[in-house]
């Protein structure tokens, strides 16, 4: 409408820079761009909070659905509608907006081998080592053909991680955290100099069944709880890497320059957070290079 509000009354996402004026403090999170999804189970209160935001500036929270039950100077405490589905918040600033993109999950019980008819299988009892991020999901994000080209950051859909096992609906897990770290890599790679849009994720989730169905040994794979992707940048489109160490070959050479210039990243601060596995895989018949990247908490590299 000319009136610059989209369908469902919220403003209007026009377009997409790198990052917001301001950042929202959000579960254990500090989001920094302007457009990031939210991952939580029906009726869950989430705490909002502005910060690094403009002295004395003002800020509003914009919701379709849900409950605001607090309010104060750029804090929130947002209440999560009981239906699973999709519900866009928007905190609006003097200068631009950050959208936050929440889908409300359906609950999920551990040894629930089919959901709504799509085949999950059984996740492990126990998290490896004592590790939360491996505990099972507590709910499934539910995918369609309509919420699979929805943004879940700057440069990556939902889609972008579904599993490739078929099915409409499918379902899936995916850490919210993943998403940022996959964002500041990219903007790594364009500050090193590379011309890159986007990732192509080659795996995201898996569920346990199809991640036996392949042939993978590993029960505790990061991909079955959302919290890993395997990437390589495609810009031309041909579904292989691209010739990043112009040598004017497709190989593991330029798998090995994403591996370096995301291990560079390590040894920041404000890195800690998003720290987790770093692997490097070469090229087969069936497919190019690709780097696994995740976020299990702690430091593993091959």
């Amino acid at each position: 409408p000319d009136d610059g509000t989209a369908h469902n009354g919220l403003p209007e996402e026009v377009s997409i820079g790198p990052r917001a004026s301001f950042s929202v403090q959000v579960k254990d999170l500090v989001v920094p761009y302007p457009v990031m999804a939210l991952f939580v189970l029906p009726s869950e209160e989430v705490e909002l909070e502005t910060i690094f935001e403009r002295p004395g500036a003002e800020y509003r929270l914009l919701v379709e659905d849900g409950e605001v039950s607090e309010s104060e100077e750029g804090r929130w405490l947002w209440t999560a509608p009981p239906e699973p589905g999709f519900y866009p918040l928007v905190i609006e600033g003097p200068v631009d907006t950050v959208r936050l993109h929440v889908f409300v999950q359906q609950p999920f019980r551990n040894g629930e081998l089919v959901h709504n008819g799509y085949r999950i299988g059984a996740y492990q009892s126990r998290p490896l080592r004592g590790n939360p991020r491996f505990n099972a999901p507590e709910g499934l994000i539910e995918v369609t053909e309509e919420t699979a080209s929805i943004r879940v950051s700057p440069s990556l859909t939902l889609g972008s991680f579904a599993s490739h096992q078929p099915g409409n609906p499918r379902f899936m897990a995916l850490d919210e955290r993943l998403l940022i770290k996959l964002e500041m890599i990219l903007e790594h790679l364009r500050e090193e100099g590379l011309d890159v849009t986007t990732f192509t994720v080659m795996s995201g989730y898996r569920t346990p069944w199809y991640n036996a169905s392949i042939g993978n040994k590993t029960r505790y794979s990061l991909h079955l709880y959302g919290r890993a992707a395997d990437i390589f940048i495609d810009e031309d489109g041909n579904g292989r890497m691209d010739d990043l160490n112009g040598n004017g070959r497709k190989d593991v050479g330029d798998a090995r320059v994403l591996y370096r210039l995301i291990d560079d990243l390590e040894d920041h601060a404000w890195y800690q957070p998003f720290l987790g596995g770093l692997g490097l895989y070469g090229p087969k018949p069936h497919r190019g290079p690709f780097v696994h990247v995740d976020v299990r908490g702690t430091s593993a590299r091959w």
